[in-house]
């Protein structure tokens, strides 16, 4: 150990070196602090099964020299009615500790996913587009389940065998130190197998956690639906069930692996067992035949060696589960360590109702370095206008719409919400005002109910059929067999796109914001539709400040303010008919649609 903490073998291409400080250590304990008292009620009943096994042998002893030689019949019932007894009593000891032990191990596990969970939901979406999905389930299940015998395995597991260790060295050597000597001198051989399988086994722990995470992730990129969209368009079967096989058989060959080493590793172990009673056999038959010992002394003796060797073997494999254990707190620390790129600052402030007033002061915005995808935007958005973003692909429509709830934050400038900096207010007092209707909404994996209901909770049934019907929606729901309380199947694919953006539409009615961000809510659907999705905008963006992207040009002829786009600068802005009559890029994207719209017109 040098530097602070205990140097182990992390996972990765190349065997590189990594260290697990004091600090994390004591971080991983402080994750069983709540539950010292089980902890404390867990170490008695440890201390009274050790104390209850130190007892058979004994009997065994004096069933040998003394019951049976001497005929005492009485002494032979009470000696085989405790041999009786003592294994009931410790079984039952046993049932309590594995009940206590599962208490505080599912204790620290619901711990553990709660904070994980809750620091999952802290991170900004930055977070979720640089990492798979499965990969974090994987974390969230996978990883904390692997940590559910931790507790029974490690600190349980060494109080009980380090007692059982030393009650069993004070007791052989009462018995006779020749003998006890000769068997603790065996005691040093199961150390370096015990220190080799533990480094081993931790590397191939980390592989194995990798690989079930790569598993894990292609399940669900091909299993979605759009993954099966994808599948059936454009086939590529054979291909995906050669990654999976693929995926599958390196997993499954690491586990090999780890079951192989974890065999040979007990073969070791019981090599080195045997060593312990053949000695005793061999050396104190000597000295029963020169009787310096009795028969039952040297029974007694060998019975005790499974209490010396199996509590060594045991710490040998405790050694083991533990660097194991440290590679998986090592995935999940990397969870809980990680800093939300954006996040509340000390000083907090907490945001009160708003008008609407939204100013860009010289924005920009890159997601790397060498790519800006904005570049010193400004522009003013009074309380209640209606402002449309329009410009080619790519041009950064997307990126500013993410700026206003807070998605990301700008690299440069500042974005004002009736005055207040949006890095100086709690994203929550921030985000409770602020809503988006995308282009493809979507739906939790449950009923309609649940899925209005994430807009306000406390919504009643009223509130919900109410924005429903402003929506116009609410006659479809009621026309399902189940209305309200039909279940929308994963991603809502069992509504039409129509009523999917409806549905998305009433969530946002509920909700009430002052800042409506729209990405072109109708731009994939029929003319009907469109229609009905139109007829509920109309009334919901009165009075609400309103970022529209457009992509149909003709829905937004009637905005109070158009910004034109072009990699990532705001090259025009102004009303519909003096941005036509300028001749500039919004005139020709307008004149490519009008067109493209008569052809279709004409077909």
């Amino acid at each position: 150990m040098s530097g602070g903490g205990w140097h182990v073998l992390s996972y990765g291409q190349k065997a590189e070196k990594t260290t697990i400080t004091r600090e994390q250590f004591g971080r991983i304990l402080g994750y069983f602090r709540p539950y010292w008292r089980e902890a404390v009620f867990v170490l008695f009943v440890i201390s009274c099964a050790a104390m209850l096994g130190l007892a058979p042998p004994l009997l065994l002893r004096m069933l040998l020299d003394q019951a049976i030689p001497l005929k005492d019949w009485h002494l032979l019932h009470m000696l085989c009615a405790a041999m009786m007894a003592l294994p009931v009593v410790t079984g039952l000891l046993g049932v309590l500790e594995t009940y206590l032990d599962e208490r505080i191990s599912q204790g620290v596990m619901l711990d553990l996913r709660v904070e994980i969970f809750r620091k999952l939901q802290a991170q900004s979406m930055e977070y979720f587009t640089t990492n798979r999905p499965g990969d974090i389930s994987s974390r969230l299940n996978n990883d904390v389940n692997d940590l559910a015998d931790i507790f029974s395995d490690t600190v349980v597991a060494i109080t009980s065998n380090v007692l059982i260790l030393v009650s069993t060295v004070a007791i052989i050597f009462t018995l006779d130190w020749h003998l006890a000597m000769l068997a603790i001198a065996i005691v040093p051989l199961f150390i370096p197998p015990a220190w080799w399988v533990g480094k081993l086994r931790q590397e191939i722990v980390k592989q194995a956690q990798e690989k079930r995470s790569d598993l894990h992730s292609l399940v669900q990129d091909t299993m979605s639906i759009n993954g099966f969209l994808i599948r059936r368009i454009f086939g590529h079967l054979p291909e995906e069930r050669a990654r999976y096989a693929k995926a599958g058989r390196e997993f499954g060959q690491i586990q090999m692996r780890r079951s192989l080493i974890w065999r040979w590793f007990a073969l070791t172990l019981s090599l080195v067992g045997i060593l312990g009673p053949t000695a005793i056999y061999w050396y104190g038959g000597d000295l029963a035949i020169r009787g310096v010992v009795t028969i039952g002394t040297i029974v007694a003796f060998v019975a005790y060696l499974g209490r010396l060797y199996g509590p060594m073997s045991a710490l040998a494999t405790i050694h083991v589960q533990v660097l194991s254990s440290f590679a998986v707190f090592e995935r999940l620390f990397q969870v809980l360590d990680a800093v939300p790129t954006v996040r509340d600052q000390e000083a907090v402030k907490e945001l009160p109702p708003v008008s609407g007033h939204l100013t860009f002061e010289h924005v920009g915005f890159r997601y790397r370095e060498d790519r800006a995808l904005l570049e010193d935007v400004s522009f003013e958005v009074k309380p209640g206008q209606f402002v449309a973003l329009v410009g080619p692909s790519g041009a950064g429509k997307t990126s500013l719409t993410y700026l206003i709830p807070r998605f990301y934050d700008p690299t440069s400038g500042v974005i004002r919400l009736d005055g207040q900096d949006l890095k100086e207010v709690s994203l929550e007092s921030l985000q409770a005002q602020v809503a988006m209707v995308t282009q493809e909404p979507f739906l939790f994996h449950t009923s309609l109910r649940e899925n209005l209901l994430i807009a306000k909770p406390d919504a009643t049934p009223e509130e919900l059929e109410s924005a429903c019907k402003s929506a116009y929606i609410h006659d479809a729901i009621v026309s399902l067999p189940e209305g309200y309380d039909t279940v929308v199947g994963e991603r809502g694919y069992r509504l039409s796109g129509g009523e999917r953006q409806r549905l998305a539409l009433a969530r946002v009615i509920l909700k009430g914001p002052r800042v409506l961000i729209l990405d072109e809510a109708t731009s994939s659907l029929d003319s009907q539709s469109e229609a009905l999705i139109q007829q509920a905008l109309a009334p919901l963006m009165q009075g609400r400040t309103t970022i529209a992207i457009a992509h149909r040009l003709s829905t937004i002829l009637h905005a109070d303010l158009i910004l034109v786009l072009e990699a990532g600068r705001v090259v025009e802005r102004g009303q519909h008919a003096e941005l036509l009559a300028a001749g500039g890029l919004y005139a020709r994207l307008y004149e490519e649609q009008f067109k493209g719209d008569s052809r279709t017109n004409e077909t």
